[in-house]
């Protein structure tokens, strides 16, 4: 599994999961869903496989108990009470570039219910090792909502608050998964020196009881690590959408790390391509606004796939 995950700039050992067997997997085919990732890593406090299975409607319910315990870690996050069930991938990287990233979603049964309650699932990205910058990161929590310091959880992503990157699986009547609410395609990230050793952690538990499941979907083939030169550029993820979901000012940012040609397609969940250019752009920051696209009408969850000569990668776009 995480051999399929590391996509380049990265090797992995030590390679450690706790958990019930259960609670891990890969799933396939997210193309042909509203997640906005085709394939990849799936932890879950509940049942990959179970009744019913995570690629159910979300008119069903996933609600099981693993009588496993929960993480410490995690409940330094946000304390007051105890997790359970706790699913957690961890193994040591060394990268070849700067900044070291990876794609995920983080989807819960407890959205919108349990959204600013005491007792909401919990999730983290914990790396340890040098800090570029100084001193050591030790189990800095890297699952940050974009441009901010904030963690993402369920009282910080929600139809209320930081709304563009949460998706309403209930309102939109999803028919592939069956977790009632979960983030847009988020990118984690840190700067890192090349050729040293990190520990990285990915973890998820029930909090609070060990009830209402949740789970972080990686995407397969995106752990990377890179290089960049340009200090101010760090935090800039290959490309971005805001606000999502779309409207007329929505504009795609591109961190070019090189001139070149770039191929921008969208396709509705079906697979049938809704809009299509190519362009050229010059090296650094670039923001195209979509209003093209935004002349569509029809609602729905879309897949945008951009390629460049640097990189080639898939985001979910929301249109209400």
């Amino acid at each position: 599994m995480v051999d399929s995950f590391i996509l380049s700039g990265v090797t992995a050992n030590n390679i450690l999961y706790t958990g019930d067997t259960n609670a891990i997997g890969c799933f396939s085919h997210g193309s042909s869903t509203n997640l906005g990732l085709n394939a990849g890593i799936v932890l879950t406090t509940g049942i990959v496989n179970g009744m019913p299975p995570i690629g159910d409607t979300v008119w069903h319910f996933s609600s099981n108990s693993n009588g496993q315990p929960g993480d410490t870690l995690l409940e330094s996050i946000l304390s007051g009470y105890p997790t359970y069930d706790a699913a957690v991938l961890e193994f040591d990287l060394v990268p070849t570039g700067n900044v070291l990233e990876f794609q995920y979603v983080f989807a819960s049964e407890e959205y919108p219910e349990f959204v600013n309650t005491p007792g909401n699932d919990i999730f983290g990205f914990f790396i340890s090792g040098i800090n570029p910058e100084g001193g050591s990161y030790v189990n800095e929590n890297i699952a940050l909502i974009p441009g901010s310091n904030s963690v993402v959880c369920i009282d910080n992503v929600n139809a209320g608050l930081n709304s563009s990157y949460f998706v309403d699986n209930e309102t939109l009547q999803g028919l592939t998964i069956v977790f009632d609410g979960f983030t847009t395609v988020l990118t984690a990230q840190a700067y890192v020196v090349p050729d040293s050793t990190y520990h990285l952690k990915m973890a998820i538990a029930d909090r609070g009881d060990d009830f209402f499941d949740s789970g972080i979907f990686l995407n397969t083939q995106s752990l990377k690590s890179y290089t960049i030169t340009n200090v101010n550029e760090k935090n800039i993820p290959n490309f971005s959408i805001y606000p999502n979901p779309i409207c007329a000012g929505s504009k795609l940012t591109l961190n070019m790390l090189q001139p070149g040609r770039v191929k921008i397609n969208i396709t509705d969940i079906t697979g049938k391509e809704v809009y299509a250019s190519e362009i050229t752009l010059n090296a650094g920051i670039q923001q195209i606004p979509l209003d093209e696209f935004n002349n569509i009408s029809k609602a729905g969850i879309y897949l945008i796939h951009i390629q460049t000569d640097n990189f080639t990668e898939l985001q979910k776009l929301v249109k209400y």
